[in-house]
């Protein structure tokens, strides 16, 4: 059997990532049984056994060059292992490559991203993903900022058009926002962004609450639009009322910095884990 062919049968046998597999068969002369044992030894072929355990701990990593900001997130099983050396430096060194691989059109499907957990991952014991990663530049004029909450799961970049004006400021501003989407739990950044399978699978959820509350379909009909609205009041970032005031939203707020700097803050874009 052909080496390739014989790469395909060791992955499905072991879990292993593709380079690891072909260095194990290469290395023990096409030898399957050999190649196994040469995983298990450093403990690549037990990944498989752990690949449907959850991964809901991890870590953001955050990197920038000044000019581009890449994020990363990195899974694994508990807070523990989040926490060690090695899985915070893996987490770092994925989110340097995602920062110098600008080009990379889905960092989920990257090989090299995937041999580089396969690599590390056996030191961990656990289940370790790879969630995701984003790379970003701002358009010229705007500013991009970054924030990763304490614990270091939950993070943001986001992107303001500031007109090339006062840039320190709205950097200082941007930087609030995304800390804001992180805390709010923001979804978009305008009612306009909604995507309408989202609002008619929360109109689905008010007729039928409604309906087993024994309302008519003539009151349900009235109660929609405002259900909509509040949807989009506690989802959308500039309808969210800002942390510090509650009266005011993030549109009154960027209105009035808008003012104050003499050039209109826009909200481009943010992402967050």
């Amino acid at each position: 059997m052909s080496l390739a062919e014989n790469i395909k049968i060791l992955r499905e046998k072991t879990g292993a990532g593709l380079m690891a597999c072909k260095k194990a068969l290469e290395e023990n002369n096409n030898d399957m049984e050999q190649a196994i044992v040469a995983l298990r030894k450093k403990g690549l072929a037990d990944m498989a056994k752990r690949a449907d355990r959850a991964t809901k701990e991890g870590r953001v990593s955050v990197k920038t060059d000044g000019k581009r900001y890449a994020m990363a997130y990195l899974g694994c099983e508990t807070d523990f292992v989040a926490k060690t050396p090695d899985f915070i430096a893996l987490a770092d060194d994925i989110a340097d490559y995602v920062l110098q691989h600008p080009e990379i059109a889905d960092y989920a499907a990257d090989e090299h991203i995937k041999n580089m957990i396969v690599e590390k991952a056996p030191k961990f014991g656990e289940n370790t993903t790879f969630k995701g990663a984003y790379n970003w530049t701002p358009a010229e004029g705007n500013v991009m900022a970054s924030y990763v909450h304490s614990d270091n799961k939950k993070a943001s970049l986001l992107e303001l058009a500031a007109g090339g004006k006062e840039l320190e400021k709205a950097q200082e501003i941007a930087r609030g926002l995304a800390m804001h989407t992180v805390g709010m739990q923001t979804m978009w950044v305008d009612a306009k962004d909604i995507p309408q399978a989202d609002i008619d699978r929360e109109l689905d959820i008010y007729r039928t609450q409604a309906k087993n509350e024994g309302k008519s379909d003539e009151m349900i009909a009235k109660m929609l639009p405002g259900k909509i609205k509040k949807f989009a009041k506690e989802t959308c970032l500039l309808e969210q009322p800002t942390i510090k005031d509650n009266k005011k939203t993030v549109a009154d707020y960027l209105a009035e910095e808008s003012k104050a700097l003499g050039t209109e803050l826009k909200v481009v874009r943010f992402v967050r884990f």
